[in-house]
Order: structure tokens, then C-alpha cells, then sequence
């Protein structure tokens, strides 16, 4: 349990361009992930690293899209995957269905093609939450 607090908190760290370092940096440190509503967020390659950030591409099986079930994020609000728009992540909410052998069937929410975040996507979601947190929004 506190490896896993301190593997979050790293990341909240991370995410929010803070330094983990115990040493005095020289220069300002640059923001590790941008945040625009509507859009996504856009990560550095270093935490896109990090995070162990990997993807693939929807694929369709009859009417439904299937993915593996490491892509769906679950919060409050819902079931959403993380789908790559340009160079940036949103999360898109979607409906699923049956699931079985670690992969799901979705119903509505994704198409064909689109490229989703199989690994880190529960990172990509903590990013998220603190950048909106620190903008106010």
C-alpha cells in the first residue's frame, strides 16, 4: 500500500511539472502535462515514459468495438478510455457490453481506428483531475 501511494504521488508530481528531486534545481521545470477542455492532455515524452504509457488501435467485431479491458477507467463519473486526439489524450466515455479474456466489447463511445491508452491510462486520469484542479476549472 505505501509503494502504491508513493507511485501516485510521483505521478501527481510528475504530471503537475513539480521536481521529484531533493535537489535545488537550476532553471524553472518545465510542465510535464498540459490540460485544454475539449481537447485533452498533452504529455511530455519523458512522462509519457513514466507512466508507462502504451496504445493500440479499436478494432471492430460485428457492430462493436473491442479493446482490452487495461483501457477502460473507471471513476464517479463513469467508464471512460483515453483516446488519442492529435498529440493529446481525451477521456471519452463509453458504454460497455459482454467481456470476457481480458478483453471487453464497447457499444457506444468508440470507433474503429481510434487509438486508445491500454497502459497508464489511470495516470492520465490523475494528470487530468490535477490539472483541472490547479486551473480552476
Amino acid at each position: 500500500m505505501r509503494i502504491l501511494i508513493l507511485v501516485l504521488t510521483t505521478a501527481l508530481l510528475v504530471a503537475c511539472g513539480k521536481s521529484v528531486s531533493t535537489e535545488e534545481s537550476s532553471g524553472p521545470a518545465h510542465k510535464a502535462a498540459e490540460f485544454k477542455q475539449g481537447q485533452g492532455l498533452l504529455l511530455t515524452d519523458e512522462a509519457s515514459r513514466f507512466i508507462g504509457l502504451r496504445s493500440v488501435e479499436a478494432q471492430t467485431k460485428g457492430d462493436l468495438v473491442r479493446i482490452p479491458l487495461s483501457a477502460v477507467v473507471e471513476t464517479s463519473e463513469g467508464k471512460h478510455v483515453f483516446v488519442r486526439n492529435g498529440q493529446r489524450w481525451l477521456r471519452t466515455a463509453v458504454k460497455l457490453d459482454a467481456a470476457s479474456g481480458g478483453v471487453v466489447d464497447v457499444a457506444d463511445g468508440l470507433l474503429e481506428g481510434d487509438v486508445i491508452a491500454v497502459a497508464g491510462g489511470w495516470y492520465l486520469w490523475l494528470a487530468e483531475l490535477q490539472a483541472i484542479c490547479a486551473d480552476g476549472h
